[in-house]
């Protein structure tokens, strides 16, 4: 095997087995690689190289360019060796399938019957057909959306999209791509039929760390509460003292906490990545070491991934999947309140050597929105 050849593997608290004979594979482009020898290397055709990965010009690839690898049989199949603890619902939900899929391609008599070190097929969910969307960012555990996209093109403008499709208005693909002054750049891809959401929080308590030179009164106003609310919350006697580093309780169902305070970002949602990905979601700039608060309650999961590195996923208690990528280390996980510190920013994956950001994603019912929107409605 070449030395500069490699497979990925997303790593989910499990081991993840790429069976290279049977089943596809990844590889990044190296400087200096062209497709007739990457094929070559493989054992492939560059017909079915090109094929595969839909290349309209076999010519343009470039260094960080991800090209899957067709096995024998064409298909995009893993096997996934079951871990300690694991159910088929949350294998499945790592990539990006469906528990019922999985146990038809393994003939499961009993899906919840799995034991650890079994070996699970995953079903093939990459071929897409034409005009729908079904690449990911690359910087999620998996997750895809479906519907119809457009790639804006030089010259055009909101109301010229809209006037292409059937059912779909320019206030319609504003809003599904969080574009607040109805301005689209060239080369964006723009999802037509994509749902339109802006957080406002989720119920139950949160929690705050106290940062220097806060008062408590700033804090109430954050949370869109009161000072003797938090008080209560918390038994403070007196409410002049509070202290750095000291963890309060908030209301967590009155407001929609800012994953980084202080953070700089702007709406590159849709802009086009490399090896033919575009962004689902806004990159946050802030120094390295930042934490990454929980927007919202809910339940906090490390993943680990080639692109997006050491990144959390949050199942929020509003019903949204939040995804946070390139973490320098993590933070708290299991049950979260709104404000707990579920990581730290970084530049892993790759990310490494670019400016410390956090890739920040939104999906809802499986589908990537726009966190733009959100963002700017909870003054982020």
């Amino acid at each position: 095997m070449p030395v500069k050849r490699r497979a990925r593997a997303l790593v989910v608290g499990t081991v993840i087995a790429l069976t290279v004979a049977l089943f596809s594979v990844e590889y990044t482009v190296q400087r200096g690689d062209t497709v007739s020898e990457i094929a070559r290397d493989h054992g492939v055709s560059v017909s079915d190289l090109v094929e595969f990965n839909e290349l309209a010009n076999p010519d343009l690839i470039h260094p960080g360019h991800v090209l899957l690898i067709p096995g024998e049989d064409g298909s995009l199949e893993q096997v996934h060796v079951v871990a300690q603890g694991e159910s088929l619902y949350r294998i499945a939900r790592a990539y990006g399938s469906s528990a019922r899929d999985i146990a038809a391609a393994n003939d499961l008599v009993n899906p919840d019957l799995i034991r650890p070190g079994q070996e699970l097929m995953i079903p093939a969910t990459r071929k897409k057909s034409p005009g729908s969307a079904t690449a990911t960012d690359g910087e999620s555990d998996g997750s895809s959306r479906t519907g119809r996209y457009h790639v804006v093109q030089r010259g055009e403008t909101l109301d010229a999209i809209a006037g292409k499709y059937s059912g779909v208005s320019p206030d319609q693909i504003a809003a599904a791509n969080g574009l607040v002054n109805g301005k689209v750049y060239t080369g964006t891809r723009l999802f037509l039929d994509g749902p339109a959401f802006v957080g406002s929080g989720s119920g139950g308590e949160g929690t705050y760390v106290v940062q220097s030179g806060d008062r408590l009164g700033d804090i109430a106003a954050k949370y869109g509460t009161n000072i003797s609310t938090i008080a209560d919350m918390n038994g403070l006697s007196d409410v002049n003292l509070i202290r750095s580093g000291q963890t309060l309780k908030v209301p967590g169902g009155s407001g929609w906490v800012c994953p980084i305070e202080d953070g700089s970002y702007f709406n590159d949602w849709g802009f086009p990545r490399g090896g033919e990905r575009f962004h689902e979601g806004n990159d946050i700039f802030s120094p390295k070491g930042s934490p990454v608060r929980a927007p919202v309650s809910g339940t906090a999961e490390l993943i680990e991934g080639t692109i997006g590195g050491l990144q959390v996923n949050l199942y929020g208690s509003d019903g949204i999947r939040y995804l946070g990528s390139h973490l320098d280390s993590a933070g708290k996980k299991g049950e979260v309140g709104a404000g707990d510190v579920i990581g730290y920013v970084g530049n892993s994956g790759n990310a490494a050597g670019t400016t410390p950001h956090l890739h920040f994603g939104m999906y809802r019912d499986g589908v990537a929105i726009n966190p733009n929107p959100t963002l700017v409605a909870n003054g982020c």
